[in-house]
Formats: C-alpha cells, structure tokens, sequence
C-alpha cells in the first residue's frame, strides 16, 4: 500500500568564515528543499468524471474514498506480497506503486470497504501495469460484491502482457456486470488474484481510477 511519507529537512550551518562580500543571491540557482517531483499529469476528457479509490492514483477526481483502516482498506492477503512506491518509474503523479512477491503458490490483495457502494454509475476501470516476471503474465483483476463473491477479469484481454513495459488498461464494468456482478453492491473494487511466483518478481501499478466515460 501506498504509505503517506512526511519528510522534514534541518539544516545547521556552523562555523567560521572570512568575510568575502555580499552574498549575490540573484545569481543563484533557486533551490527548493520542499519540491516534489514533476507530476505526470493523467489526460482527462472533456466531460470527464473520475473516482479515486484512494490508493495507485495521484491526479484530480470528482469523487474519492480515503484508505483510513476503518471502513476502507488495502489488505495484503497473508502476506504474500510487500508494496513499496517507485519514483522513477511511474504512468502520472509522483510514484507509482510496487508490489514484490514474498514467493509461493499464490498472491493477492485489494481493495475493500465494510460498506459496498454503488458503481454501476461508472463506465470503466482504468489501470496501468507493468511486470518483466514471466510468472505474472496470468495476473487475474477482480472485482467483490457482498458475501464475497468474486468477479474475475483477465487483464491480457485488455492488453496486459508480461513484456516490461506499461500497458494502460481500460476495462469496461458492463464486462464485470456481464460476468455476474452486480455493481449497485460493491465490497472490493480492485482486487489482485496473483500466480505463483518467485521471491522478488514484481508488478508495477499506477494510474487507477473509474472513469465515467
């Protein structure tokens, strides 16, 4: 999951000098310590409406739901997988999101709230991924309504592929809905359901939000 990281930076100056003049502050490079790096900005459509689900998604939504470990979370299913963020290879925002295989015959995790809400206001599911694990190329996408019924998506019908590059994803939830969801009563959104894989294979994830078009 994607941690919220507070950064403070003190810096001390001490010592002695010889007096060498005015300092030239004009000439310098302005520098600052606070700046984040430049956001990828995710292209939105003239009438667009987006959902952030609170994690994997960094740019502007009409609508969002925060990860707070109360009513909405993001479970690593019995710790089959670690998350951690990547600065320097990401789809929009900041970071994108890594999720590392711890190995075994199996891996998942997701998205989930205690109160299922309704989506069946939403056209799609947009995700970006990213994996060069060819152990992950059967990565499965679900979504979970109440009593946890599981909708499954194969993300290779939408263009994934295990080849080391992104691949944007938009899959239509009328596809969820035809495989049985009912999208009035969503618990999960966005579930991973992983193959087996060795200790340190990875997938990359960014850029996940529903999208009214």
């Amino acid at each position: 999951m994607r941690a919220l990281l507070l950064c403070s930076l003190v810096l001390a100056i001490g010592g002695c000098r010889a007096d060498s003049g005015p300092d030239d502050y004009a000439s310098q490079e302005r520098l600052r310590l606070d700046a984040e790096p430049p956001p990828i900005d995710a292209d939105i459509e003239p009438g667009e409406r987006r959902f952030a689900l609170g994690i994997f998604y960094e740019g502007p939504a009409d609508e969002s739901v925060t990860i707070d470990g109360v009513s909405a979370h993001f479970y690593i299913y019995e710790d089959t997988f670690a998350a951690s963020t990547e600065e320097a290879d990401r789809v929009e925002g900041a970071v994108s999101d890594r999720l590392v295989l711890r190995g075994g015959p199996w891996w998942g995790g997701g998205v989930h709230w205690d109160t299922p809400r309704d989506l069946s206001g939403w056209a799609t599911m947009n995700l970006s991924l990213k994996t060069s694990a060819a152990s992950q190329a059967t990565l499965k996408i679900a979504l979970n309504t109440p009593g946890d019924v599981q909708t499954v998506i194969d993300p290779a019908d939408y263009g994934f592929a295990a080849d080391g590059e992104w691949h944007d994803l938009v899959i239509p939830l009328a596809d969820y809905a035809a495989a049985g969801a009912d999208l009035t009563q969503v618990a999960a959104p966005l579930v991973f359901v992983g193959p087996a894989g060795a200790a340190g294979d990875s997938v990359l994830i960014d850029g996940v939000f529903l999208s009214s078009l």
